[in-house]
């Protein structure tokens, strides 16, 4: 995976999580809650536009752990797409999303090759309604660049049968942006 092995991460259900006690403002958590499209929600909410940059996209086989998520079987193909999300030339998380190739349309997937769009928005733009299910965060104890960042886990489904695991984990910079913009919102 693009952040290493997050399988054995203390992943928790945002049912059960309890933001205050993690330091979170109300702000902050909602972040990491959202259900819908994050974002559109940071871009209607903060107004935070984000700009992707794409740093691989392939065909690659979805692992055991991804397969029982994605309801799907291990080892099918799959569209690995590793991505930064960032605004006014600052990286505020980075993404990786596994979009078994079965269920995906010709055309979404030539948009995401393009990768300029953030996979939420291209398919609420498609007109297809999203949930998202299995949502759970976590504070990421791995070695490197994303040691004790948060991030957060999800399975996004179309009604066309479009699925995708979403991984987010989020820069220090994603806080600092938030807490300035919701002074002025």
């Amino acid at each position: 995976m693009f952040f290493g092995n997050l399988r054995d991460q203390n992943w928790q259900p945002v049912r059960r999580w309890k933001p205050a006690e993690a330091g979170f403002d109300r702000d902050a958590a909602a972040v990491l809650t959202v259900a819908g499209s994050l974002t559109r929600f940071l871009e209607r909410r903060y107004g935070i536009r984000l700009e992707v940059r794409l740093h691989d996209q392939f065909v690659d086989h979805v692992r055991p752990d991804e397969a029982g998520m994605l309801e799907c079987g291990a080892g099918d193909p799959a569209l690995r797409r590793q991505v930064s999300l960032m605004s006014r030339g600052s990286v505020l998380f980075d993404a990786e999303s596994v979009l078994p190739l079965e269920d995906l349309p010709a055309d979404l997937m030539r948009e995401l090759q393009e990768g300029r769009r953030p996979l939420g928005n291209l398919l609420l733009d498609r007109g297809l309604s999203l949930s998202r299910s299995d949502l759970s965060v976590a504070q990421l104890d791995v070695e490197g660049r994303h040691q004790g960042c948060w991030a957060r886990r999800s399975v996004l489904r179309s009604p066309s049968g479009t699925r995708a695991l979403v991984v987010e984990v989020f820069h220090a910079e994603m806080w600092r942006r938030l807490q300035g913009t919701s002074l002025r919102y």
